[in-house]
């Protein structure tokens, strides 16, 4: 069974398990996950993928996630509290066994704030209003724990199949509201999930034109990152460098509207901007794999790749990817993955419940 529908319904929003305003929530259909046991059949384990843009809310079991996801909107919760108020008015959280928490940023001593946000969460605070035991990890840690997971992947180049490196290491990367990357290593026949914060490392150029848009970021904001131009965000720093490029006034524009003109090449400048967009993130995928010899494939998650597949396969992306040098052969082989699941961020948190380690 897939994800087959989408609805459109109002949430409230919270800020010390108080209700403040109204705002839209979608809810998305069930995905069944493995079957291994987390422990007696009749557990229930809240699940949370806490984003700086959406918040998805489920429950599982121990043969994977149960119900339906709910997606709400990130900035209408406050706090922990209001998580939790959430929760309650969408999923029935009544005698859960555990629950786990992926936060988009980093998470020390089981406590962690989004990078892009104010959200706070503290995992003791949470399992006292829970009243079960939490674990709160880092978004792209719970991420890469799904990848041996999924089900629903878009190959582009290297080897036939995951299949193929079920025992090397494998790296996942996404484009979202920041950019984020995770780590998975083999370990006593299992998986160890290692968080990552590599998309705040220094932007790296590899053509004269991302010299330019180098130099034009770095003139307005000092420090550029790979998040700095791999992002929502991102996508319109882009924009607006190729507009001051090209001479021409950069308008009033959303990560949406340049995907959407840039795809079929309508807007020009929206589709170079695609085109630089796509050739960085094959070059920082492309070092990712080489730091870390991630011979078991690359997976590229996120709020934005995955809708503009089609485009990723014909863009600079994959020959980008292998431009290695002396080592473009090391990295000919190994596949890039675009995740097509509707869900994994949740199936990651469920594998981190089922006793997988990580941070």
């Amino acid at each position: 069974m897939t994800y087959g529908f989408e609805i459109h319904c109002q949430s409230t929003q919270f800020a010390n398990g108080k209700p403040l305003a109204l705002a839209s929530c979608f809810i998305v259909g069930p995905q069944p996950g493995p079957e291994s046991d987390i422990g007696m059949s009749t557990r229930r384990y809240l699940l949370a993928d806490v984003g700086a843009t959406h918040t998805r809310l489920g429950l599982a079991g121990p043969a994977g996630l149960q119900g339906q996801a709910v997606r709400l909107a990130t900035v209408d919760i406050a706090d922990g509290a209001g998580l939790l108020a959430a929760a309650q008015q969408w999923l029935d959280v009544r005698d859960l066994s555990g629950a786990c928490f992926a936060l988009a940023g980093p998470v020390e001593h089981q406590a962690g704030a989004l990078t892009n946000g104010g959200l706070r969460l503290d995992a003791a605070d949470l399992a006292r209003q829970l009243g079960c035991p939490v674990r709160l990890v880092n978004d792209f840690s719970a991420l890469a724990l799904s990848l041996p997971m999924l089900q629903s992947l878009r190959q582009i180049g290297g080897h036939a199949s995951p299949a193929l490196a079920l025992s090397d290491v494998k790296v996942v990367l996404g484009p979202g509201s920041g950019l984020g990357m995770g780590i998975l290593i083999p370990e006593s026949g299992g998986w160890r999930a290692l968080a990552s914060e590599g998309g705040h490392g220094d932007l790296a150029p590899g053509s004269h034109l991302e010299m330019e848009l180098l130099a034009l970021l770095q003139a307005e904001h000092g420090h550029v990152s790979w998040e700095s131009v791999l992002s929502g965000p991102g996508l319109v720093r882009l924009y607006q460098g190729v507009c001051a490029l090209w001479g021409v006034r950069a308008e009033t524009v959303t990560p949406e509207w340049i995907s959407a003109s840039g795809v079929d090449a309508a807007e020009p400048v929206c589709h170079q901007t695609l085109e630089v967009f796509f050739g960085l993130l094959g070059a920082a995928a492309g070092n990712l794999a080489l730091v870390l010899g991630a011979k078991g494939g690359v997976y590229i998650g996120g709020g934005i790749v995955p809708q503009l597949a089609d485009f990723a396969a014909a863009s600079p992306l994959r020959r980008r990817f292998e431009e290695r040098g002396p080592l473009s052969g090391y990295v000919a082989d190994i596949p890039l993955w675009i995740i097509m699941d509707p869900e994994p961020g949740l199936l990651g948190a469920l594998e981190c419940l089922r006793g997988a380690p990580g941070p």
